[in-house]
C-alpha cells in the first residue's frame, strides 16, 4: 500500500489492532470522551486541515476496511454507534500517524490517546 515515509508505522498500528480481542477494542472505545471536549474537537479540526495524499488516504481506508472485515468487530459491538466511534477514531489516529511531522506534539497526542492508553507505542520506530 502507499503510505509514504510513515508506512511501516501504519502497518505496525494496523497489525496491533488486528491482534486485539473485541473486549480490548471495547476498552479503547470506553476511553473516548463523549461528548468530545473542546480541546479534542480543536485537535481533530487541526488534523482535518492537514492534508494527506489521495493515495495515502485510499490506502489507509482500505487497510482499515480490511481490518474491520477480517476482525468481525463490526458485528461484535451491540451498539453500532460504539463501533462507528471506534472506526472514526482509528481512522483519525491513522491520519495523525501519516502527518505526524506536521502536527504539534500536543495535537498528535490528543488524537491518538485512546490507542496509546490501550497499549500502542506511537513512539517506537517501526
Amino acid at each position: 500500500m502507499t503510505f509514504g515515509a510513515r508506512g511501516a508505522q501504519i502497518d505496525r498500528f494496523v497489525g496491533w489492532l488486528r491482534g486485539l480481542e473485541v473486549g480490548d477494542l471495547q476498552r479503547v472505545v470506553a476511553v473516548i470522551p463523549v461528548p468530545r471536549p473542546a480541546h479534542i474537537k480543536d485537535a481533530q479540526r487541526t488534523l482535518d486541515s492537514v492534508k494527506v495524499s489521495a493515495a495515502q488516504n485510499q490506502s489507509l481506508n482500505k487497510a482499515l476496511r480490511d481490518l474491520w472485515a477480517e476482525s468481525g468487530a463490526r458485528d461484535a459491538f451491540d451498539d453500532a454507534g460504539l463501533f462507528l466511534r471506534l472506526a472514526t477514531n482509528t481512522s483519525m489516529a491513522g491520519q495523525a500517524i501519516l502527518v505526524r511531522d506536521r502536527l504539534a506534539p500536543e495535537t498528535f497526542d490528543l488524537i491518538v490517546r485512546p490507542f496509546r492508553d490501550a497499549g500502542f507505542d506511537f513512539d517506537q520506530e517501526a
